[in-house]
């Protein structure tokens, strides 16, 4: 392999990675990492007892902002 091509493939890679990286800052903007920072918080602090399945998470999730909206653009 070329130093180039070499060079050219080690910034592909840093690429892919800020994109990933660029995702999941994303992903945490608009909340849908939400269940899965449940599910850490859950197992650091309520270890013998089961977390919640994924959808009734969201569900009671979602109806807890239309209860108590606090700052969202909607």
């Amino acid at each position: 392999m070329s130093p180039r091509s070499a060079a050219a493939g080690g910034g592909l890679s840093r690429l892919g990675r800020s994109a990933r990286e660029a995702w999941q800052i994303a992903r945490g903007i608009v909340g849908e990492t939400a269940y899965e920072r449940y599910l850490e918080h859950h197992r650091a602090h309520h270890p013998g007892t089961p977390p919640l399945g994924e959808r009734e998470f969201w569900r009671r999730h979602v109806d807890r902002g239309d209860v108590q909206p606090g700052s969202r653009c909607c």
